[in-house]
Order: C-alpha cells, then structure tokens, then sequence
C-alpha cells in the first residue's frame, strides 16, 4: 500500500507502483494529478512502441504499474465503484471534476470482443484518445445487456449506446466515441441503405451467403465501420447474423490459441483480426421497448428481444451491433434520416487525432528545394496527420427514403456502391444512371421519366397511390442522383451486378475499392500523400494489388512515388501480398539498403504471422535449441558473424558469413562499407535469407526476381531447401513441398545459364569463373558444386568449361591422315613418351606480356588452300593435288605449330605440359596399370612370394596412400564444396592394408609367426580393391564407361541390397531347413552351419540334387532300422537325458536321409530362388537401368567435376615417383622458412629499411563491372517473359474451360433470351392469327346476320368455320389457325402443323367400345418401333387386318356375332354424284371441304364421314289453342332443342351411325330418350324412313279435315360444319323437317318443355352450322326469322 502525498515525485511515484498495488490519497485534488502522470508516462513508454498496453521488449515495468495505467487510459474514475478499481485504494466520494463524468458499469462488461487488437496497421497510423476534456453534458450513453436463450440456457449479448438529439453537438459525440468507446478513426466508413419497410427477401439464399461472406472478408481484413439501421430486420439482420458467425469463428480460434500449439504460433492469426465495429442509427421512438432506454444519464440496460418480426413501425434492435447510436426525441422517418446524415457528415472527419503518414519525398516536384530534400532524407520521420475519413454508401434494395440518401451522400462528394439485382432503389437508379451513361443527352430523358415512372409504380405500389407530387419529388430525386454521379468527369455512383455476376458479392471489398476510387480526384500536396498512402493501405488490407496498379499507380504515373516502411512491412510479413511486393519493387517505391537494418531484419523474424517453421525446424532442428524458448530470437540471433543466422546459413549452404548485420545497418545510416549497388544486393539477399528460412517460397520468388545475381542465388535458396527437406523436416508434406520448390529454383538456375549461353556462350563460361563476394568469394560453378546442382553441372556451358580446365592451358590439335585418325591419349602418350612430338600437336593458351597468341599463319594457310582449291582441275590433277597439298598442309602446319610453340619458352612448356590435369591423368593411369601388373605378380608367386618385389609393391602402395593423403587436405582446404567422406575410407582402409601386410607379410621373413596363406589370403583381399580403385579413378572418364558405372552404382546402391535383404530371410531359413532335412544326424559345428549356408547361397548358380535320394546302401539300412523309440529310450528322465545314447557315428552322421519333406523343403527353395527371386532381381535391375538412363549422363557429367578436382591436386610424378616431389617440397619448405627467418631478423635488426619491406595487403578481388549485372538483368526479364508465357500456357486450358464456362452460362442467357423471344414471337404471331381469324368469323357473322341475304346452306359448309374453332370440344387441345384461303388442300401451306387428337376408346360408353374405329395412326407409329419384338408385330398386324376399314364403299362386318353395315361412303356429291374423298400418306382420308387444324379422329366414332340423321321437329307457336303469334304478318315456329350434358352444347335432335341400328331408328330412340325421358323404350332395330316419318306423326293431335297437320321432308343432306370434325374425320347429315301444322301432344309427354321448346331466331345460338339449317326451315315454312 502507497500512502501519496503531495510533495511525492514523479519518479517516487512510479518506483513504488512497481511493487505495491494499493493507493491511499490524502486528497481528492491528488487523483487528477496521478492520473494525468502515470497516464503520460504508459503513453510514452508504451504507445510509441505501436503496440498499446503492453511494454517494449527489455523495458518490463511491473503488472501494477501497467495495469493502473491501462485503466487510466481508459478513462476510469479513480474515486468511482471499488470492485471495478480493483487493485487501488481510494477513499469514496472522491470524485474529481476533471477526469469523465460517466458511470463506471462500463468496465464491468466483457471487453475480449472489443479489446484493441494490436497489428502492423499501429506502425502507420497511431490514432489514440485526445486528452480528458469534459464531453457535452447533451451526450450519454451507456451499455445495452441483450437477454435471449439459446439451446435451452440464456445467454448475453452487451452493445455500447449513445443517445443524442436534434441539438446534440456531433463533435462531442465524437468525443464520447473516442473516450468512452475508445474508438479510432477507421480506415474506410460503410454506410448500408435499406429502409426495413421495403426490405423484400432475396430468392436466391447463396446472395445472402456471398454478401455476407464478403462483408466479413472486408471487415477482417482492415478497420471499417460499418453503419446499419440496428433494428433486427432486413439487412441489418443480414449484417448481424454474419458478424455473429464471425464472433463464432473467433470464439473457437481464441480457444484454440490457448493451447501448446497456439502459444507457439503466438497467436498471430487471432492477433492480427480486427474489432469488428457495426454501428446501428436508430430512432428510439421505433423500438418497442423505447421507453425502458433511459437517456438522461450514463446507464447499464437489460433488454430482452423477444423476436418480434421487424415492422415499419415497431421494431427490435439486433444484438450483433456493436453500438448503437440511439435518436432521441424523433418521431419522423425524415427528421431521423437527417439527424443520421449530421451523423454521416461529422464521421467524414477523424475521431480524435486524425491517422498519422509519413511524408515522403517526391524527387520530380520540379519546386523542390534540393537543400530541404537532402535534411529530409537525412531524417525522414516527418509526419501529416488526417483530414478526411474515406465513406462509401451500400445500396441494397431501398424504398424511397435511400434514394434521398443517396442524394446526400452524392452532394457530400461521398461514392456510391449499387447492388443492381436486388430491387427496389437499387434497380432504379442503376436504371437511370446506366441510361445517364449511354444516352447522355437531354432528348431522352423524356423518355427516361416516363420509363422509370413506369418501375416506380411496380416498385412502390402503395407508396404513391394518390400522390402524384411524391412520386415526380422521388423521380426527379433518382434522376438528380445520376447527374450528380457523374459530375467533374467522375463516377460517383459504380454498379454491382448480382444479375450478371452473381458471385459478385464476394468480392464486395473490390467493388467499395472500386466505387472510392473512381470518385476520386488527382490530388498535391499533403492531400495527396494522406490519399495515396490511405488508398495503398486499404488495397493492401484487401489484397487487391490489381486496383492498387491500375488506380493508384498508373494514376500518379507521372510522379516518382515512395512508399513509407511500414507499408513495405506489411507487403513482407502478410500473407497473400506477394504481388504488391512486386509491384513496389517494380516500381522502385523503396530503396532495400536504406530500409533494412539489423533491427528491421530481427523484427521481420520475429513479426512472423506462421513461426512455426522457422521455429521448429531452424531454431529447434539446425541450431538444436530448446524447445518453447526459442522465439522470438534477441539480438544475438544476427549480431557478428558468428552469429545464430550464419550458423544456420552455414550449415544449409556451406558459406560462411553470408550476412553481415554490421554493414546492413552502417549501409542503412548512409555510412557505407561498400559502394550502393553492393549494399543493395546485400539488403536483398539478406531478405531472401529470410524468406527461405521462414518458408515463403512466394516472397523468395518475387524477391529473387528483383536480384542481380539470380543464377547463383537461385542455387542457394535451392540448396538452402534441399537441405531443409532432406534433414530436418519431418512432415511429409512439408518436406514435398520443400523439395519441390527446391527443384523449381534450381532448374531457374539451369534456365538463365541456358539463356546466357544462347545470348553469349564466351559470356556464359567466363561468368562460371567469376569470384562472388556476396557468397564468400566462391565461384558460379563452386556454388553449384556445392548445391550439388547436377543439372547445373551438365549444362553444356559447364561442360565445356571443365573441358578447358581438364586441358589446362593445353590445346591438342586435330590431325586426320585421311587413312586414320589419331586419338588424343595416343598423341599424349607419344608426346610423354618422345617429348618431340609435344612441340608438333601441343600448343598452349597462355598470355604473353598481355597478348594472347595467335595463330596467324594457319589462317594464311587456310586462305592459300582454298584459293588453290577453287580452281578447276581434273580427276587425276585433284588427286595429286589433294595428296601433295594434303602432306604439304600438314608439314607446314607442324611447322607452323613448332613456330608458335618457340614463343613459350621450353621450361614452361613442359612445365604447363606435365602440370595439365589431362596428361597427369594418362601418366598416373599408365603407372597404376603397372603398379597393378607388379601386385598381380607378387600375389601370383607361389608360396612364400618375392621379398623384393614384396617390398617394392609395399613402398608403391605406400606412396599411393601419401598421395590419397595430402589429396584429401587439399581438397578440404580449397574446395569445400566437395565431399571428401569415401576418401577418408579409403585411407583407413589403405592404411590397414599396409599395417596387415606389414605384419603377415613382411615381418614373417623374419620373425616366423603367420601362415604364408593368410599372408597370400590377405594380399588377393589388396589386389581385389586396388582393381576395383580403377573402375572410380579412371573408368569415369570416359563418356561410355562413366554413365555405365553410374547405373550400376545405383543398381548395387538400391536394388542389390534391398533384393539381398529380402532374399537372406528365404536363404538362411531355406538352407537350415535343408540340411536338417537331408542330415538329421549332422553334429552341430561351424562346418555344419557353413555347409547350409553355402548350400543356399550357391543354389543360385549351382543346383544339387544328389542327396535327394538318400546316400548308399548302408545309410538307408540305417535309416530303415531306426524307430520311434529311439528319443524315448535316451532318456531315463525328462530332466535327465543320456545324450551319448542318440549320437551316432561320423559314418552315419554323413549319410543324407530320403524323405517327402526333403523333396519339398528343397523344390520350395528351389522354386522361390530361380524362378521368383532371381528374376525379381534382373526386373529391379533392368528398372533402374530404363529409370536412370536419362538420368544417369547428368549425373556423370556432374561427377566430372570431382574428377578434374582430384587430377588438378594430383602432383606431376605419380606414385612411386612422387617421393621427388615430396624432396623438393621439403626443400622448398626449408628454403621459405630460412627466408622467413632471415628477413624476421633483419627487421628486428633494422638492416633493410621498412618501407623495402613486403607488406600483407589483402588479396585483390575481382569485382565485378556494372555491365555483367545489366547483363543478368536483361536476362531475367527475359527469363520473366518466358516464365510469364510458360504461367500463360499452363494456365492456357484452365483459361479455356473458363472461357468456355463463360460462353456457355452466357449463350444459356442467350438461348433463354432466346426462348423468351421466340415465345413473345409465337404469341404475337398467335394473337396476330388469332385477330386475323377472329375478323374473319366476324365478317361471316355479318354476312349471316341479314335474314334477308339467307346464304346457301351448300356454298356456307365450303368454308367450314365452327371447324376451325380452338380449343377442340371437350379438350384443352389447341387447333392450328388455318385462314380461308389456306382450307383447299390444293392450295400450299408450308408451315401447316396441325395437332393430332384422337379421344381414346376407354373414353366412349362402354355399350358402343367395340364399334369405334381404332387408333390407326397410333398403329402405324408402333409398328415403325424397331424396337418392338415379332410377337407384338404380329398382333398389332392381325389387329389392324381384322378392323381395317374399306374407304368409299359401303361394307359390312360381324364383330362379337353381330353383323352390321357401316357405310363409309361420303353423302357429299358433286352435281348430283357423290364424291370420293381423299387418303394421305398413312392411308386415312382426307376432310374433302378442306384443312381444319386439327388431324386424328377427335372425339368422332368413324374415321372418315361419320353419318347422322338430324330431325328439326318444328310448329307454331301459339298464344292461344287457336292462336298463333305473328310477326310481320308472319308465324314465330319453335323447334326441340336438345343440351349436351358434357358440353352445354344446344343442338337437334341426332341419330348417329355406330352400325348395331339404322340410322333411323338411332335418332327415334335418341327422341325417346332425350326429349321424352324413355332411356328404355323398346323400337325396331332397323326402321326405314316412312317407319321414321310415322313415329313423329304419331304425335299429332286428333283434328277435322282431311289435311292431316304434319309435314315431313329433307331440308338437307351433305358435309355439316362441326366443332367436332378434324382433317380425318368429319360429320355428315341428312337432316329432316317434321313440321306440325295443328297442335301435338308433345307438351303431355316432354320433360321439362319449357327448356325443349326453343323460338326460331337469331338469338339461338346452335353448333356448327345448324342456325343455318334453321334459317332454311324457316324460309321453306314461310316462318319468321329475325
């Protein structure tokens, strides 16, 4: 506990926070003051760090010191609620008026949503809390505790609020967002609008999911607001339920973090997640519980949502808002939405401190004062801070009142993102500003107005209704919201297609990208860096380096841009920002060695966002660190050149000190170690060192990109790799994908050593020769070598520079003799053996006095040569000639070679001679063949051998291994690169070799102790490896035996011993199994054992059998007399055994037992061996030989290196020669010492002066011209454009498939596009027939209307119109429109299409199934089925056979022992002769009046004519008995009218002709039943007409006068034009008048007469053409007729 006083110090103060955790104030003026110091100093201590509330690293102040300071930051009153102070003491009622006036409920809610996350962002923009001024007393707020339950228990949901009116002050709510709710000024605003009253759901619930997905893709990526509604309803609710899943998601990532993994990942993913801020403006007045939020003063309220559906008026909020700014004190929709665009106004401003950038320089300002530029690039930390905050409007769907959003925001210069496709607002000003853009002119916004009124009125039915001023102040609002888009050459409206694209929505952070950057301007100035580096930063945020190249950039084209550090940081350390680190680097934005410095470099380590690579494998794996404690890496890690980071570089490449954390920070101060370009190269490797180690192979390529050494780099990064892969990493994946990439960059190397070659093959082999500085002076081919590149190594450029290091300066000359033609080791080994001929066929490529020589006399012999050549000589002059010129041109040519080899003097010649790496190899060759010719003959000699020939082989072989000896010391010096691991083999074994000898071999001859024979034994062991030495000396050189060697390395390396491991279980198991079984009785011995083993091993090569059939006479008596006793009679015990008893003798023990498991154990061997193994073994082989075949000249080629390494080290006398050289070596030795000597004591002695004596410079090193690094810069742009194309080709067929993708989707837009068309077509074509038909059945009409005009009854069934009626009775079936002109068949009707109908069978009244004609088209069809089998074939035939009808005659048939007639003959006749009508193709007749839209046979019975009789049954009509009713002095007649019961139909009385009655008989009993209601009245079958006539006049009453009152006659006979006739089948009637004159007696007998009775008029309306029949009744009758 701290007791403070007023007279304490600052630094006492602080000094005691660290160890106490209580505070006693012995005043309440005491609170302000130590809140304002402790405050200020967290904030210098901690916050400058960029990362608040914590402690930079090595500066750890105590948990109580931070902890009061985190909740002085945050504005707590000390003097406030004891439990939220926590661990200060103070006195109560201590209050202070300076510091907040609020209640401390805020700090007693669960801050883990809304703690301040820290992340790169901090290093750019450090916004921060203003001091502790007072907030207007008009601003409260306070917490919103959201109560509802959740899979059965409750849970909690807590959301900040403020509360403000018409005239709260919006700087002070600004205040209140950044004290009290600790908000910063975001990076970018986004303001939804969506009026809750005309949100309509989305049809397509995968928008819903894009639009979410991207919403919180942006908001996880950058610091947004994001400004809804609030209330629980359309899109706002949309918004929640995202942010919700995202809590979620996050919820399970912060748990995860918790564990051992996630504390060794630091947590960086959860870490970097942004707070997700989504502020809800709501007015207070629209929420249900509205009156429980208390806005006087700062409160805590518990709200309970109780899902009620959100309404226009009465709403809930949604819980997932963050915040809430509640309206208080407004009732109108209009008064809210201007209080929300204050809102929206005073957002477009920083909230407290403005963002911080830094000020960079731009070089081209012509303005620039060169004396300010070069103070700032000295110090370049100056700063600008914000003045405006970035804000996009989001317009999804919307009624009326966003469309006056959007205005505003329009006026306010604020972008516009519209979701086309979503409806509403939305639609209607992408209408209008999409017409706005491609018909700018003023002529067509008369039809713009009319066009959108037209979608307003579909949009908002009920919004207008009656207010036509509202509707025209809307339109003209939308139309003003265009024009104000598209003012100062701008897009401040940009449109988002859902219809078009409909995954459009996922990249919703593109399009608020896209909408902010078209509005924008070209800006100066400080405007211009706040705007350029904002814009940057949101692209980057976003990852949309696509925008940030084609909208910032190429925008600011003309200037030189620089972007600040913390930008180039977050292109580094981000995941995915590859592409802006391209193009930062393309752009040259940052100048690499002034950026990075040791404590960039160790930040970059350790600000990793996946350590766990880095962590694991080179901290844990190469440097063996512990485990967890490892990272973050100190300052050690990169600190001297023994230094953690080139310990790890060093055992990954083999180079030493390949960064140097001294010169990347004396580089970066501008205190140079080297010139720029170098301090450049250093930064940039320095920065691909750390990408490989961190495992991004993405960055290590874009930075690799940019190097001006990529062939060696490229190496490096592989072997960096390679080794990585092959040592420390375990997982499988990991170690795939490290050796992928691996082989990526190395073949990067071999593709630019291949593009050097083909621009420069002089170029390509000189640059293998140049010394790097940056990789420890070694070589291009050093480097490879080391990288063990073997691809690399054989490139040709390679081979041909080891082909001139094999030769020394050596040129051996071609010399063809035309006969033959002599190889190259014959002229060396004549010109070692004779020397004369050295100064013939040898030259050398040596300088002298710095001219190089040159062999001019051979040109000027070419030049003679082909001159004598050109002239034309005959067959025998060419053949002299070519003989004496061939001689002549060779003697002049050795002449001319002895000449040029006289200017080198004779001592240098041989010295260059014997000291080429190819002559030594032919020399030791020739002397290791006779040193194996001497080995042979020493073993050879019989017996105990020749002493001196023993001792000569013993002092060669000697030498030999001194030789190996100081090889491998060279070798390990000066070439590191090498591996030297089999050579120290082979001097362990060479040294044992000579130690056995030594001792078995030459000691014997005089100290007797050894056998000779082990001694002989011993010495074939020595000449087996010495001849085998020969095949990896010697034979590799050859480019026959060297690939060879290489298959079969790999053959015995792999396949032999993994063959042999699987084959020692079968040999071992096989050869004990068949000795046991062959010699049961064999002693155990090692001889035993040797024999089974033997017997297995040489049954590979060796089958015996012998002992298979037992041995002789006497082993099988033996065997034959042994029982099964034998064991148990041994043993008196079991414990007590009397071994002796079951030994046999040696005779016995030899003798091999026959037996089935003999046979068997042996041919299961035998079959195993022969035929699976050893065939297994030649498949491996001949596997390995097709796999390496390719491969294995690469390798050779690579080993080549190895081989010219070892013959360059050699000395020049071989072995045992050699000794020479070690004598004048030690003389030399001593002869450098004494020297030494003496000058070390003539400088103590002061005899010579100093400034004579030599001094230890450092040896020079070449460096490299500016134009070798332009060289590899042109060739990696070349490089880039071939990769660039091989990228295009591979990504080629995807591109395709997409393309394809695209043109399909679209031509499915086209074809249902298309298919609308065409349908509107048909429609307008069909409504168009349809008119056209109908004004012909209207000028029909009227031409029937006039009774006057009564028209032929013949001439009127010629143009058959109820025929052509649609649709069919009965049916829904439509007819094909046929017009009058088209009815003859005659006449052609290409497009006539007509319908097929034909009622089935099972549709008519059972009684009369069976005389319906069948389906014979239907037939017809079945039989064309090939698929249809022989049996149904020959049913459907005898079918067809049995009903098939007989066109034109009248014929007769007995169907189920009924005979019948059925008359198929047409009543229609042609100047009194009936007609024959017609058959189509199928056999079916024609409608002889012509087309009638429809073919089959309809609802008819007959296909054909279908006969009937029709009865018109007519008299007066009478008001009285005796009365009749006239008219026009004519008599009204009625007639029986009868109506179908299935249609409503009103006709005449019918008899149809089914065949089983007359049709006479068929329309009396269809009277019977119908009008008199007799259904089972009996009548004669086949009644005549006079039988018919007599029936009607039956019914005439008795009356006086001879007349008998009842008239009969056909009134007509023919074609009758019926709804139901079709092309193949119509109705034909002979059609009777039974006229009654004086009454009937029908009226006792009708049922229901007055419905029957029906006045003869126009008013009636019958099918068909039976008015007309009417019409002719009453004209014959003399009737009236109106």
């Amino acid at each position: 506990m701290i007791y403070y006083k007023s007279e304490s110090t600052t630094p006492q103060l602080l000094k005691a926070l660290r160890k106490e955790s209580f505070l006693v104030f012995d005043s309440s003026n005491n609170i302000a003051v130590v809140v304002r110091t402790v405050a200020a100093h967290c904030q210098k201590s901690i916050g400058s760090r960029g990362r608040e509330f914590k402690a930079p690293p090595r500066r750890r102040y105590s948990s109580n010191l931070v902890n009061f300071a985190v909740l002085l930051i945050a504005g707590v009153d000390p003097g406030g609620r004891q439990e939220v102070w926590g661990h200060l003491e103070a006195p109560s009622g201590m209050a202070d008026p300076d510091l907040l006036d609020f209640n401390m409920d805020y700090l007693t809610i669960d801050e883990d949503q809304y703690r301040t996350v820290t992340s790169l962002s901090s290093y750019i923009s450090r916004g921060s809390v203003d001091n502790l001024d007072e907030v207007s007393s008009r601003v409260t707020g306070g917490i919103l505790k959201f109560e509802f339950e959740a899979g059965g228990c409750e849970e909690l949901h807590q959301s900040y609020f403020i509360a403000i009116n018409e005239d709260s002050s919006m700087d002070g709510m600004a205040k209140y967002m950044s004290k009290i709710w600790r908000k910063r000024t975001p990076d970018i605003i986004l303001t939804i609008m969506s009026n809750i009253g005309h949100f309509k759901p989305w049809e397509d619930l995968s928008q819903v999911e894009d639009f979410q997905s991207g919403l919180t893709q942006a908001l996880n990526t950058t610091n947004m607001w994001v400004l809804t509604n609030g209330l629980d309803g359309g899109i706002s609710r949309i918004v929640g339920d995202a942010i919700h899943n995202e809590h979620e998601r996050r919820s399970i990532l912060l748990s995860r973090a918790n564990t051992a993994y996630g504390k060794i990942a630091n947590s960086a993913h959860v870490e970097e997640l942004t707070k997700l801020t989504v502020i809800g403006i709501v007015p207070k007045s629209t929420l249900s519980y509205g009156k429980d939020i208390a806005t006087t003063h700062d409160v805590v309220v518990p709200l309970k949502n109780k899902g009620l559906r959100a309404k226009r008026h009465t709403s809930e909020l949604n819980a997932e808002h963050s915040h809430f700014i509640l309206l208080d004190n407004i009732t109108d929709l209009h008064e809210s939405m201007a209080l929300r665009y204050k809102i929206e106004e005073r957002l477009l401003t920083p909230i407290g401190r403005g963002k911080r950038y830094r000020k960079m320089i731009n070089m081209s300002d012509p303005n620039l004062n060169m004396e300010d530029a070069s103070a700032f690039l000295h110090n370049h930390s100056d700063i600008i801070s914000s003045t405006s905050t970035p804000m996009v409007g989001l317009l999804i769907q919307g009624g009326p009142i966003d469309i006056e959003h959007v205005v505003d925001l329009l006026r306010k210069k604020v972008p516009v993102l519209v979701v086309k496709g979503s409806g509403l607002a939305a639609d209607l000003v992408a209408f209008v500003f999409n017409e706005k853009l491609t018909h700018p002119n003023e002529e067509h916004e008369a039809y713009l107005k009319q066009e959108l009124i037209k979608r307003m009125l579909v949009c908002y039915p009920n919004d207008f209704q009656d207010d036509e001023p509202a509707r025209n102040h809307c339109r003209d609002l939308i139309i003003e919201s265009a024009n104000l888009a598209l003012q100062e050459n701008g897009k401040s409206i940009t449109i988002l297609d859902i219809e078009a694209d409909p995954s459009a929505l996922k990249n919703l952070d593109m399009y608020i990208l896209l909408a902010l950057f078209e509005s924008q301007g070209t800006k100066q100035g400080t405007q211009f860096q706040e705007q350029f580096q904002s814009d940057l930063k949101l692209t980057m945020d976003w990852n949309r380096c696509d925008l940030a190249e084609s909208r910032i950039f190429r925008k600011y084209s003309g200037k030189v841009l620089q972007i600040p550090p913390e930008l180039f940081d977050r292109a580094l350390l981000k995941r995915d920002r590859e592409k802006f680190l391209d193009l930062f680097m393309e752009k040259k934005t940052i100048v690499l060695h002034q950026y990075l410095n040791h404590k960039k470099l160790l930040y970059l380590f350790n600000q990793l966002e996946k350590p766990e690579f880095f962590c694991h494998i080179c901290l844990e794996g190469v440097l063996a660190k512990i485990p967890g404690t490892c990272y973050p890496v100190d300052r050690d890690f990169l600190m001297d050149k023994d230094s953690e980071l080139n310990q790890i570089l060093n055992k990954l490449t083999g180079l030493e000190n390949l960064v140097s954390s001294y010169d990347l920070s004396m580089n970066a101060s501008g205190k140079y170690v080297c010139d720029k370009p170098a301090a450049e190269r250093k930064a940039l490797l320095a920065l691909i060192y750390w990408a490989a180690l961190t495992n991004n192979p993405k960055i290590v390529k874009s930075l690799w990109l940019q190097s001006e050494q990529p062939m060696v780099t490229a190496l490096i990064i592989s072997r960096i790799w390679h080794q990585l892969s092959k040592k420390w990493v375990k997982d499988l994946d990991t170690k795939r994908q490290l050796k992928e990439d691996a082989i990526e960059f190395g073949q990067h190397a071999v593709d630019l050593l291949d593009l050097s070659y083909k621009d420069s093959a002089l170029h390509a082999i000189a640059s293998l020769d140049d010394k790097l500085p940056e990789f420890g002076n070694k070589t291009v081919t050093q480097v490879a070598q080391l990288c063990r590149n073997k691809y690399f190594i054989a490139h040709k450029s390679c081979q041909k520079w080891m082909n001139h290091r094999w030769h020394g300066v050596l040129r051996i000359r071609e010399v063809d003799y035309r006969i033959f033609k002599l190889p190259e080791y014959v002229k060396i080994y004549l010109s070692i053996l004779f020397i004369i001929p050295m100064f013939f066929w040898v030259t050398y490529d040596v300088e002298k006095n710095g001219v190089a020589v040159k062999e001019e006399e051979e040109d000027e012999e070419e030049d003679h040569m082909e001159a004598t050549e050109s002239q034309p000589l005959s067959g025998d002059e060419k053949w002299k000639r070519s003989r004496k010129a061939n001689v002549t041109y060779h003697v002049k040519e050795m002449l001319s070679y002895g000449r040029q080899n006289l200017k080198v003097p004779i001592f240098l010649q041989f010295y260059y001679f014997y000291s080429a790496p190819i002559v030594k190899f032919y020399i030791s060759q020739f002397f290791y063949f006779l040193y194996l010719m001497l080995f042979s003959l020493a073993a050879i000699i019989p017996s105990c051998g020749d002493i001196q020939i023993d001792i000569i082989l013993y002092f060669w072989t000697f030498m030999l291994w001194i030789e190996v000896i100081r090889k491998t010391i060279l070798k390990k010096r000066n070439h590191k690169e090498l591996t030297v691991h089999w050579t120290v083999v082979e001097i362990i074994l060479i040294f044992l070799y000579l130690l056995t000898v030594g001792i078995i071999r030459i000691i014997p001859r005089y100290l007797p102790s050894i056998q000779y024979t082990t001694a002989k034994f011993i010495m074939c062991l020595g000449l087996i490896y010495f001849y085998y030495r020969t095949m990896n000396i010697y034979f590799p050189i050859s480019p026959v035996l060297g690939p060879m060697l290489i298959s079969i390395k790999r053959m015995v390396r792999y396949d032999f011993i993994t063959w042999f491991k699987m084959f020692m279980i079968i040999m071992v198991s096989g050869g004990i199994a068949i000795q046991a079984t062959l010699y049961p009785n064999y002693p155990l011995s090692e001889y035993g054992l040797t024999m089974a083993l033997s017997r297995a091993l040489f049954a590979m090569f060796l089958t015996k059998i012998d002992d298979l059939d037992g041995g002789s006479d006497k082993c099988h008596r033996f065997y034959h007399s042994q029982n099964n006793r034998v064991c148990h009679d041994a043993a008196a015990s079991f414990w007590n055994r009397n071994i002796s008893k079951v030994r046999f003798s040696d005779e016995y023990a030899v003798c091999p037992h026959r037996s089935f498991g003999g046979y068997a154990i042996t041919i299961q061997y035998l079959l195993l061996t022969k035929l699976i193994f050893i065939t297994l073994l030649y498949a491996l082989f001949s596997t390995t030989t097709t796999k390496i075949q390719a491969e294995s000249e690469k390798i050779w080629k690579f080993q080549l290196h190895d081989l010219i390494v070892d013959f360059e080290t050699r000395l020049r006398l071989p072995a045992p020669l050699n000794f020479i050289s070690y004598f004048f070596m030690l003389f030399e030795l001593i002869y450098k010492a004494g020297k030494k000597m003496y000058k070390w004591i003539c400088r103590s002695g002061c005899c010579v002066k100093h400034e004579d004596l030599p001094t230890d410079k450092p040896p020079a090193i070449k460096v490299k011209h500016h134009s070798d690094f332009t060289f590899w810069k042109t060739l990696m742009k070349n490089l880039k454009k071939q990769q660039k194309q091989d990228e295009i080709n591979a990504l080629r067929p995807i591109e395709m498939e997409q393309r394809m993708q695209q043109l399909l989707s679209q031509s499915l837009v086209q074809m249902q596009f298309n298919d609308k068309l065409t349908e509107q077509l048909s429609n307008l074509e069909r409504s168009v027939m349809t008119c056209q038909m109908a004004l012909e059945q209207v000028h029909h009409k009227i031409d029937t209307m006039d009774p006057k005009k009564l028209p032929d009854m013949e001439k009127t069934t010629i143009l058959h119109m109820a025929s052509r009626e649609s649709p069919y009775p009965g049916t829904t079936v439509e007819r094909f429109p046929v017009f009058d002109k088209y009815i003859n068949w005659e006449e052609a009707y290409a497009s006539y299409d007509p319908v097929l109908y034909t009622k089935p069978i099972e549709e008519y009244p059972e009684e009369v199934r069976l005389l319906i004609d069948l389906d014979y088209i239907e037939l017809i069809h079945k039989l064309e089925d090939v698929s249809l089998d022989q049996d149904d074939r020959h049913s459907i035939l005898s079918t067809q056979t049995l009903h098939r009808p007989l066109w034109n005659v009248v014929a007769g048939y007995s169907i189920n022992d009924i005979n019948m007639e059925i008359n198929r003959m047409s009543w229609i006749d042609k100047d009194g002769v009936p007609i024959k009508y017609a058959l189509d193709s199928y056999n079916i007749p024609l409608n002889p009046n012509g087309r009638t839209g429809l073919r089959g046979r309809g609802k008819l019975w007959r296909w054909g004519p279908n006969h009937s009789v029709k009865v018109v049954i007519s008299r007066w009509k009478r008001y009285k008995s005796d009365s009749f009713i006239k008219v026009n002095d004519k008599r009204v007649m009625e007639v029986i009218i009868i109506q179908k019961r299935a249609t409503g139909e009103l006709t005449l009385p019918e008899g149809k002709e089914y065949g089983h009655l007359s049709l006479y008989s068929a329309v009396c009993k269809k009277f019977l039943d119908k009008v008199l209601g007799q259904k089972n009245a009996e009548i004669d079958e086949q009644m005549s007409e006079n039988q018919m006539v007599e029936f009607f006049e039956q019914f005439v009453e008795p009356h006086q006068g001879p007349f008998t009152g009842f008239t009969s006659g056909i009134i007509y006979k023919g074609y009758m034009d019926d709804p139901s006739n079709t092309d193949n089948a119509w109705r034909e009637a002979e059609v009777w008048n039974f006229h009654y004159h004086v009454p009937d007696n029908l009226d006792s007998r009708i049922v229901q007469k007055e419905k029957r009775w029906k006045e003869v008029s126009s008013y009636l309306h019958l099918a068909g053409n039976q008015n007309l029949i009417l019409q002719e009744t009453a004209r014959i009758n003399g009737a009236y007729y109106v």
